[in-house]
């Protein structure tokens, strides 16, 4: 190698390999290389492809043929010359137009008069399948599949969802007035009232079921939440009361009768949306062009002392469930005290709550610095309210969504923060109706907020350089939710938080959730908790809002039931099945001879669990006359119930809870035996049905042949008319309604006795649990049944409490495990 080098030196022109390089001649032939990929790259080659077909498949969108914005910065200029050379042009149809409304609000309002929207509503009518509900388009499920999604999110990261359908009434007047009426509607039997010191405060939210003026047990309106404002004036209080839209105008007509209060305007009670023509529509959105969102209308009740105002539409409420609910508030929310800006200082408001109270901002921020740590939803009080006063949350958006975590591995709550919140913590000035209008008004537009971020920079959440105009401060209310106290199960499950907003800032705060890893969650993840938590509803069998549901249900059933042909649709006749629609809790109630007319769900905490000690208690010998004389109210009563299946099986709503033979308990053991069976009921309207229906095609056919006839005596010069109702259609209601009658008998036999085991009671919801790992259900029933069934337990063997479930579409009986909710 080296003689080779020796023989390169010596020839004249040559260069040693690796010793040296011609810088020259390397970079001109480098820079003809760049300039030829560059030519290559610039000139379109010879296809018929358009500049957006260029694209990845995954960024290709069908509206980029005619819509140059849609492409990207960078191509759009190539994509307009492009599309200007085609010889044939996209023509817009005139249906087009036609479909396209002239105005989007308009078309918004003239779509809002069946039910009204949320302010989410058309973020969750993409992704949501939207139902009809007390007056609401409400979302129920996603349409992807995420149930199991949604129960993960709940016990390992965090559910969001919009509960702004539940509405407030406040009261305002001296305190000793606002008790002496309040207390007529409940019972300390029931919980902790309105007077209760946890309550008194405003520290604490609480919950009660409330009855109709002096009806207690009887005349149950519903269950409502309530809050105390923290601010008291000459012995004035303020207090909401949150109610869900069922029992919300019936819960305000009973207030305004209890304290004798009188329309202070000419507004209704029930604040729908209007159903206005067209010009007068048109007259609002011009009138209100101006404004981000239009003014809700608050009717308000006076008196001489007192003052009642409906705030149904002026709030709204976002409900975050699980252990990094913390997490992601720290990320959507932002002391206002931390920002320095003109715009903040000129807040006549604001500067005077910061002068007046300091304290009450610093604790304040301390809270919420100590979100970011490892202290979970369940860690604060229970029930706590944290005032709080933030920016605007699309400010502190992430770039991308992601998964809020703890930034702190430490719990950074202090000890005496963990049992109880000191008052000036829960200051909000969300109270002042004055200060939530005027953050609606002075919110910014996305456009202009857009604007902003393109020109400041955003470093996080500690470090925030914005305009001096861009700020605006929104008061709201974090109240926390404790999750289930049992700790065999999942101790903790379903705690959170929930956020109340001024109207108008839902969404900005909902795409918050969302953008920091929330899963979205709607009417099914509602009732999914409920019946895992086995907490109680507001529409009990005994509520008007309770019997209306139970109609509607039965109603939809029904249509959905007869709209099967005949030989696709389930026989309840043959499996002794009289109510697979509906739980007939009047019949049932008679015949275990109870008062139809005055039954009412027992909701006294003492007694049911003392009849829960006894079920988990059978090895002791329940003397009978005792617990009869023990619990009076238990002879006259519907007592919630939770039912689990014990083995494998399907829980369905309606079904019938029944009582067990002894030699049903005793072959429990057997692992072969799912349950006894019923025996196949005769149908003795099966021969009457197949006469009628031959009738009927009979009469049809006569009939027909009669119109016939008739078509050909007319004159030829008559003009054809189509008719608009058929001559027929009033004998086919007829016949209709005489077959569902002969399907399911509307005269009824004794229910108690129909099978060949007793009937108990009803199971009204179900579903599939997983914690359990099995199906779960709350239904009621009567006392008398009840203490029928501690009857048979005693003289049994087993230790477990033991029924009967059958579901209303099969004839075997499941075994099942019952308790009592408490």
């Amino acid at each position: 190698m080296d003689h080779l080098h020796k023989i390169l030196d010596d020839i004249p022109g040559q260069v040693r390999p690796g010793n040296q390089v011609d810088v020259d001649s390397f970079l001109l032939a480098r820079n003809q290389e760049i300039q030829a990929l560059l030519k290559e790259i610039q000139t379109p080659k010879k296809c018929n492809k358009m500049i957006f077909q260029r694209l990845p498949k995954k960024m290709r969108r069908r509206v980029m043929s005619t819509t140059v914005k849609r492409m990207p910065k960078d191509l759009r200029a190539a994509h307009k010359k492009s599309i200007e050379k085609q010889i044939n042009k996209h023509v817009r149809r005139r249906k087009d137009y036609r479909r396209k409304p002239k105005s989007r609000r308009l078309d918004y309002m003239r779509r809002q008069k069946n039910g009204k929207w949320l302010e989410t509503h058309i973020w969750f009518a993409k992704r949501f399948h939207i139902v009809l509900k007390d007056g609401y388009k409400l979302p129920k499920s996603s349409h992807d599949k995420t149930y199991r999604a949604c129960y993960r999110a709940i016990g390992n990261h965090c559910l969001a969802q919009d509960v702004s359908y539940m509405s407030c009434i406040e009261l305002k007047g001296p305190y000793d007035q606002l008790i002496k009426g309040l207390m007529h509607h409940v019972n300390q039997d029931c919980g902790r009232t309105f007077k209760a010191k946890c309550y008194e405060q405003g520290t604490r939210e609480g919950s009660i079921c409330m009855y109709k003026n002096g009806t207690y047990p009887h005349g149950a309106i519903g269950r409502v939440s309530f809050l105390w404002d923290t601010c008291v004036k000459d012995k004035m209080r303020a207090i909401w009361i949150w109610a869900e839209p069922s029992i919300y105008s019936q819960l305000a007509k009973e207030l305004q009768t209890t304290f004798n209060l009188k329309q202070n305007n000419s507004d209704s009670l029930e604040s729908g949306p209007p159903v206005l023509k067209k010009p007068k529509l048109l007259e609002i959105i011009k009138s209100s062009k101006n404004t981000v969102i239009p003014t809700v209308q608050t009717p308000s009740f006076v008196n001489s002392t007192m003052e009642m105002t409906l705030l149904k539409g002026s709030l709204n409420r976002l409900r975050i469930t699980g252990p990094l609910s913390n997490s992601v508030l720290s990320r959507i929310l932002y002391p206002a005290i931390l920002v320095n800006s003109k715009k903040i200082i000129e807040e006549k408001w604001w500067s005077s709550h910061l002068n007046n109270l300091k304290n009450s901002t610093d604790i304040q921020t301390k809270l919420w610095e100590s979100l970011n740590g490892a202290d979970r939803p369940e860690s604060y009080p229970a029930n706590c309210v944290i005032g709080f006063h933030t920016i605007d949350p699309r400010l502190v958006f992430p770039m991308k969504r992601t998964k809020a975590l703890p930034i702190s591995k430490d719990f950074l709550l202090t000890e005496d923060y963990s049992f109880q919140l000191p008052t000036v913590a829960s200051v909000s000035k969300i109270w002042d109706s004055k200060v939530r209008n005027r953050s609606t008004q002075n919110k910014m537009s996305n456009c202009e907020i857009n604007k902003l971020r393109s020109n400041c920079v955003i470093n996080g959440n500690d470090k925030i350089a914005l305009d001096e105009h861009s700020m605006s401060i929104i008061p709201i209310l974090l109240i926390q939710r404790p999750g289930q106290y049992h700790p065999i199960t999942r101790p903790g499950y379903g705690s959170g938080w929930d956020i109340i907003l001024p109207a108008g800032w839902a969404m900005p705060f909902w795409l918050g959730l969302i953008m920091n890893g929330c899963q979205p969650g709607g009417l099914r993840e509602t009732t999914t908790m409920i019946l895992e938590r086995c907490l109680p509803r507001s529409d009990e069998p005994d509520t008007d809002a309770g019997n209306l549901r139970a109609m509607l249900e039965k109603e939809e059933a029904m249509k959905k039931h007869f709209r099967l042909p005949p030989q696709m649709r389930v026989n309840y006749i043959k499996l002794g099945f009289q109510t697979p629609f509906h739980c007939p809790w009047d019949i049932l109630c008679n015949e275990w001879m109870l008062d139809s007319n005055n039954k009412f769900v027992l909701r006294n905490i003492k007694l049911l669990a003392q009849l829960q000690n006894l079920t988990l208690n059978l090895k002791e010998k329940i003397n009978l006359e005792n617990l009869k004389s023990e619990f009076v109210d238990l002879q006259t009563c519907l007592v919630p119930i939770r039912l689990q299946l014990s083995q494998k099986g399907i829980l369905k709503p309606n079904s019938h809870v029944c009582l067990p033979t002894l030699d049903d308990l005793n072959n429990i053991g057997d692992k072969s035996n799912l349950g006894p069976l019923e025996k196949m009921h005769k149908d003795l309207n099966a021969f009457k049905r197949k006469v009628y229906r031959l009738e009927h095609k009979k009469l049809l056919r006569s009939l027909r042949r009669k119109r016939v006839l008739e078509k050909k005596k007319r004159n030829i010069l008559c003009k054809r008319f189509k008719l608009k109702v058929s001559p027929t259609s009033q004998i086919v209601k007829e016949y209709l309604n005489q077959m569902k009658k002969l399907w399911i008998p509307e005269e009824q036999t004794p229910l108690k006795h129909s099978c060949s085991r007793v009937i108990l009671g009803f199971s009204c919801n179900s579903h599939f649990s997983f914690t359990k790992s099995k199906y779960v259900g709350i239904g009621y029933m009567p006392g008398p049944a009840l203490i029928e069934l501690f009857n048979l337990w005693s003289e049994s063997k087993t230790n477990l409490p033991y029924v009967l479930v059958r579901n209303p579409s099969t004839n075997n009986y499941r075994y099942a495990l019952l308790s009592i909710t408490t």
